[in-house]
């Protein structure tokens, strides 16, 4: 009898322990999902964080914008993030620049997926464009046709107001600075007939441009008119190095006095 009442003794304890043991390992296991979910909780905010801290910069337009005429193959936006980097802004830079482009091309370009993509994602948007559309790869030096150029400028605002309304759908708060023609040929005959073609171009791009928000227009015309040739790369229509770099400059100087450029 003696030995029957141990035997049930042991059992009530060894379902004891038993039941212990599972409540305790319910415990845990329900203690690691919680852990689990705060962990997660903790990681977005600090992805999110990560991605805002570096300043986008996005380049569009032509072969100005894409560097040509560098040796150091950096041009003007280069040049304008090394000065950003150094100030201590972290910077991410999309070129999207094609040498050659004229401003109908750069229209279409905006209807790309990715490149929508990168500018909707943009601090800054530095472009050039039209130069292509007035010197046509250097025929305007053969046919100075008031006409044929009318027409030609006229299509170009008409591309270039479309462009500026394509950015502002995609990017509402970025600035774009758009930099201005200059006139490459500064010892031809028609040079003087070349600049003041450009520099009504100019004068209807900033027109234009004053009708948008946050759209810029930083004039370069002004430095080759008297020193043009020791800012020519040596294919004669390009800037050189030193010529970029008084692009860069002049950008720089215009985003510190807008506040642009600082990191986010």
């Amino acid at each position: 009898m003696k030995r029957n009442k141990w035997v049930i003794v042991m059992t009530w304890i060894s379902v004891l322990a038993l039941f212990l043991c599972v409540a305790g390992l319910i415990a845990v296991a329900q203690g690691q999902t919680k852990t689990g979910s705060t962990t997660t909780e903790k990681t977005t905010p600090k992805q999110e964080t990560k991605k805002s801290d570096r300043f986008q910069v996005t380049g569009l337009g032509d072969s100005l914008t894409a560097g040509v005429g560098d040796t150091d193959g950096k041009g003007y936006v280069r040049r304008v993030v090394d000065t950003m980097e150094k100030d201590g802004t972290r910077v991410t830079l999309s070129n999207l620049a094609i040498s050659g482009a004229r401003s109908n091309q750069l229209l279409s370009q905006l209807g790309q997926k990715e490149i929508a993509q990168q500018v909707a994602n943009a601090d800054v948007v530095f472009m050039t464009i039209g130069g292509n559309d007035l010197f046509r790869g250097g025929a305007a030096l053969e046919d100075l046709n008031t006409a044929e150029i009318q027409k030609n400028e006229t299509a170009y605002l008409k591309n270039l107001e479309q462009t500026y309304k394509r950015i502002r759908e995609l990017n509402k708060d970025a600035v774009v600075y758009h930099l201005g023609l200059y006139n490459p040929f500064v010892d031809v005959k028609k040079r003087v007939e070349l600049a003041s073609i450009a520099a009504k171009w100019n004068m209807d791009t900033q027109n234009l441009a004053s009708k948008f928000s946050r759209v810029v227009y930083v004039p370069t015309y002004d430095y080759f008119i008297l020193n043009g040739k020791k800012y020519l790369s040596s294919d004669h229509f390009h800037p050189n190095g030193a010529g970029y770099q008084l692009f860069a400059d002049r950008v720089s100087s215009v985003m510190t006095t807008d506040g642009e450029g600082e990191a986010k």
